[in-house]
């Protein structure tokens, strides 16, 4: 029997996800579904509405059989990295057949075409990209404009998508990493990625955040089984991107108090010369959401500049990018939580791949340079995560090392 990759980020875990779990099971005639999901933070650089162990739980009792953690550096990286990451960590699972996400446009002939384009980087992309760069205009901006050069502007409403722009990373992935995995693409059924209504029995899950901060009831969007482990949470404020205030102004001063090679804030992943500059100007004292406006300009997206604020806090650098590409993205995959009635998947999934499966978190010892580095990030980030939330919540939560797998039956 064969079994579904899910790549997530399950902030929280909805009837959206329920519904792409249950047709990917019915389009493949598959057994179990495997998850990868983003730890405490997420992809726009703030921390997760409840902590990884929590919404990967939820995840379970939802419908998924194993989730497993998509490390730190991918699961706060540009949506490239983002993909590249997790793509090669679920390839590298032998028993997993499939790879299944959803789209906001069935164009499937279209997004393998962009797809095609991203992975071999024909000459006439390149020459395009590097002209609108030359300009100052961002990477992703400027891929978006090369291949509606290429293609004809009228893709541009289709590949802007947020759902769509992770959809054609990740068979880009899949085409340059050679992978087995079968793409499956699901048209979400609710209004779009970062949708603010409420309709139906589908929202998404900014609508779903936003409703939990307007105390408004999200229950009839969450499937009942998993709305139990969060009710900790749903019971507290919202957690926010606002609370890493200190720890970004902390190190700020840092930095200008010591000699910039020492602070070396250059070297921070995806930082930009103009970034930096733009960093080292903004006025102290500042709240976050002061310092994200100093910050943002027409090439800089919002999500780069959290993106970034989160990496200098964790100490994230290009160069742990680079170490983690060029040595196979990964040596391990965390463990999060699984259906025991599944076991025997999770045994098979865990024998299948050269990753070390970390289960009992105390006991990993990582020996080579890519997983002791990963891991460290991976534990400050707990560190980090669980102090915002004990600050913010009073909820005190275990450090890496001394959590458990949560198991469901």
């Amino acid at each position: 029997m064969s079994n579904i990759g899910i790549i997530a980020e399950y902030n929280p875990y909805h009837n959206g996800h329920k519904y792409l779990v249950k047709q990917a099971l019915k389009q493949t005639d598959s057994e179990g579904v495997i998850a990868l999901m983003s730890g405490n933070f997420i992809q726009q650089g703030s921390p997760a509405m409840a902590d990884k162990y929590t919404r990967a739980e939820a995840a379970v009792r939802g419908g998924v059989d194993v989730v497993f953690e998509l490390p730190v550096i991918y699961a706060t990286g540009s949506a490239r990295d983002f993909a590249n990451g997790a793509v090669a960590m679920l390839s590298s699972m032998k028993k997993v057949d499939y790879m299944a996400f959803g789209v906001e446009d069935m164009e499937l002939n279209l997004f393998f075409e962009v797809a095609e384009i991203l992975a071999n980087e024909p000459e006439e992309y390149k020459t395009y990209l590097n002209e609108y760069m030359s300009k100052g205009i961002s990477y992703p901006a400027a891929s978006e404009r090369a291949i509606k050069k290429i293609l004809g502007n009228s893709v541009g409403s289709i590949i802007s998508k947020p759902n769509n722009i992770l959809a054609i990373s990740y068979l880009s992935a899949l085409i340059k990493q050679k992978s087995h995995l079968q793409p499956i693409m699901i048209e979400r059924c609710d209004s779009g990625y970062n949708s603010e209504e409420l309709t139906g029995n589908y929202a998404s899950a900014t609508a779903i955040r936003n409703a939990i901060m307007n105390n408004t009831s999200i229950r009839p969007y969450i499937p009942k089984v998993c709305v139990k482990p969060y009710e900790e949470y749903f019971s507290k404020p919202m957690v926010d991107i606002t609370w890493l205030t200190p720890f970004i102004a902390s190190r700020l001063i840092y930095d200008r108090n010591l000699p910039h090679e020492i602070a070396n804030l250059e070297a921070i992943m995806d930082m930009t010369p103009e970034l930096l500059n733009r960093l080292r100007k903004a006025p102290l004292p500042i709240k976050y959401i002061e310092l994200a406006d100093f910050l943002k300009t027409k090439n800089i997206t919002m999500s780069r500049v959290s993106r970034v604020l989160l990496h200098l806090v964790l100490g994230i650098l290009t160069e742990d990018r680079t170490i983690a590409y060029e040595n196979g993205y990964a040596r391990y995959i965390n463990l999060l939580a699984f259906n025991e009635k599944k076991s025997s998947l999770l045994k098979s999934v865990s024998e299948s791949t050269d990753l070390f499966v970390i289960n009992k978190k105390s006991n990993y010892k990582p020996t080579t340079k890519i997983g002791q580095r990963m891991w460290e990030i991976d534990k400050l980030a707990t560190d980090l995560y669980n102090q915002l939330i004990y600050d913010n919540l009073n909820i005190r939560l275990h450090s890496e090392l001394t959590s458990s797998v949560r198991k469901v039956n």
